[in-house]
């Protein structure tokens, strides 16, 4: 049997590419579609369809058993369903398939009992919460707190996962949940006045990763190590970045924080998890990396900071420019370590053949 790689991702790279048009069209650019919905859904693509996607795909291709990769095909055809003004099918498909990767959470808790699969299965409840909110009430500022919740328990859990060798003291774990605990109150009690409980506590969680995460040990390796570390630390910046957001007074904060979030901080784990994860989908023992990946990240963080000084200064250029930048390079990435995993295997193929 293939890898569920080669017919699943497709599916979240059309969502990719649908939610980024999408963007576009929203800041300004007279991009002329055939369909209005990658603007309407712009953020459900990104969120469910894209790394709904490759996030459960992660999880289930653990287990070996080819009935449980329906959960991210689930997540990949909303896409087409939306596409075909089926939206009501869209939100059920991305909420079973929510609801299958809650379940494989829980099983591979219940089985390892880890700390950072524990996080895991929180986020996956959080996820369902977001599309089953978003599917009742249609409202993407409802949804956002539930899916920034589902973000950063999936990556804390993982990052706890990947550094769980490292040596931690019992307040250093304490402070970890307090924050957990204190965004995930304060984020779903926002429209009673928490907004400042929350802002700290995002800003208490991202200054616990820079402390206590191994990105700082991967800046003295080098190569995709090296990499790895800039790209967290990055990402960890952002976080510092959104919490700061949230004090702003600006008309377009929301744009801002929004942004800041789901591109600073998602995109850059992204980033730097990328060629670690889509070699070990396809099952080969490589690690794709080039200097010009510095490039990428370099592309996206920078027009990441133009479009949020765009909307903080009201310039709409800036932040038109920033934007269109944002998925160029995002997407520029991904081409990049494709076209690297490609060239591996071409190469493989041919000293097998050469060897015969």
């Amino acid at each position: 049997m293939k890898s569920p790689f080669l017919y699943i991702v497709p599916l979240a790279l059309i969502s990719l590419i649908m939610g980024v048009i999408g963007g576009w069209i929203r800041l300004g650019w007279g991009i002329s579609f055939f369909n209005p919905v990658p603007v309407s859904q712009h953020g459900v693509f990104m969120v469910g369809g894209f790394l709904g996607t490759l996030v459960s795909l992660e999880r289930v291709v653990t287990f070996h058993k080819p009935a449980l990769f329906l959960i991210p095909f689930s997540f990949g055809i909303s896409v087409l369903t939306f596409l075909t003004g089926h939206a009501p099918a869209s939100h059920i498909l991305l909420m079973a398939g929510s609801i299958g990767y809650l379940v494989v959470c829980f099983v591979i808790f219940r089985k390892f009992k880890n700390e950072g699969d524990f996080l895991l299965a929180l986020g996956a409840v959080f996820q369902f919460t977001g599309h089953f909110v978003l599917y009742k009430t249609q409202s993407y500022p409802m949804a956002f707190a539930a899916w920034m919740l589902f973000f950063l328990f999936t990556i804390v859990g993982e990052r706890l996962e990947l550094s769980r060798f490292l040596p931690r003291k019992k307040f250093q774990k304490t402070e970890l949940y307090f924050w957990l605990i204190t965004i995930s109150v304060s984020a779903a009690l926002y429209h009673y006045g928490t907004s400042f409980i929350l802002n700290i506590s995002i800003i208490g969680l991202a200054t616990w990763l820079l402390r206590n995460d191994i990105s700082i040990i991967n800046l003295k390796k080098q190569g995709s190590y090296k990499f790895l570390g800039i790209s967290l630390l990055a990402g960890f910046c952002w976080l510092i970045i959104t919490g700061l957001l949230g004090f702003s007074e600006s008309p377009l904060k929301y744009d801002a924080l929004l942004h800041a979030f789901f591109i600073g901080f998602v995109l850059n784990m992204i980033l730097a998890h990328a060629p670690i994860i889509f070699p070990a989908l396809l099952k080969i023992n490589f690690k794709p990396f080039h200097p010009i990946f510095y490039l990428w990240l370099t592309l996206l963080n920078l027009s990441l900071l133009m479009r949020v000084s765009g909307n903080l200064l009201t310039y709409n250029s800036l932040k038109m420019t920033g934007g269109l930048i944002n998925g160029l390079s995002f997407i520029g990435y991904l081409a990049n370590v494709a076209i690297l995993i490609i060239k591996h295997q071409i190469y493989e193929k041919n000293y097998k053949i050469r060897s015969i």
